[in-house]
């Protein structure tokens, strides 16, 4: 079986005294990791580690965007990763499909692969109103793009942080929608599941034939939990 990728997106959570103590204990050489600390930690990590994600990025390659930083910079350090859309940035930044769309190609004009989230609220799922959504967003997100260097994350909103994660079968219908909707666009791009992954559930996720891997949240700010979600993921 092909190795299942696995985001490990840092967030917010780690101050430098967590990042050196991470960056002593954490080794991966496999392809399939990705590591995504906070953005001004990235240079202790490129001593160590060769697949970097930036969280965020701006959709403008230079100018007077004070504590903005672009895919033109990132590229630049050797970082080959940028996280897109995430749920977070939607909600606390306001961002936009249409400025997610202006990212993801700004990013790709690079040279950077793209991390493109997704996903519905707890209103939405409940209204059945799931596959709407990511559709819309898709197809938004995605316009006139034809990159195959994008990855795409499903995360259901109401599952970030909460450990409320879907069950194997709603995970392997949606993630099929997603996949179907994409071979629509002529895009073939992996999708992997994110939302309350850990050390625990992991092992049962990774059932999951038609998931391409998975995005950590929290949990991969906890040095214990990374070892051990590595280690499912590298068997």
């Amino acid at each position: 079986m092909e190795n299942k990728i696995l985001i490990l997106n840092m967030k917010m959570y780690m101050e430098l005294k967590d990042i050196k103590e991470y960056i002593s204990k954490v080794n991966v050489t496999n392809d399939n990791i990705i590591l995504c600390p906070t953005a001004i930690y990235l240079p202790y990590f490129l001593k160590k580690y060769k697949n970097l994600a930036i969280q965020n990025i701006y959709a403008e390659d230079l100018g007077a965007y004070t504590g903005a930083i672009s895919a033109l910079q990132v590229s630049e350090l050797g970082i080959k990763y940028a996280i897109v859309g995430h749920s977070e940035c939607r909600n606390h930044f306001n961002e936009t499909d249409e400025l997610i769309n202006k990212k993801i190609k700004s990013a790709l004009d690079n040279g950077l692969k793209v991390i493109l989230c997704i996903g519905d609220n707890l209103e939405q799922y409940k209204s059945l109103k799931t596959k709407e959504v990511l559709k819309q967003q898709l197809h938004k997100d995605l316009y006139n793009i034809e990159s195959q260097n994008i990855i795409i994350a499903y995360e259901p909103i109401f599952s970030i942080g909460t450990g409320n994660v879907l069950d194997n079968e709603m995970i392997s219908n949606i993630i099929s929608f997603i996949k179907q909707e994409l071979c629509d666009m002529n895009l073939d791009l992996p999708v992997v599941y994110g939302g309350s992954v850990n050390s625990d559930n992991i092992k049962e996720l990774i059932k999951i034939k038609n998931v391409d891997g998975f995005m950590v949240g929290k949990s991969s700010s906890m040095i214990d939990e990374v070892l051990k979600m590595i280690k499912v993921v590298s068997s």
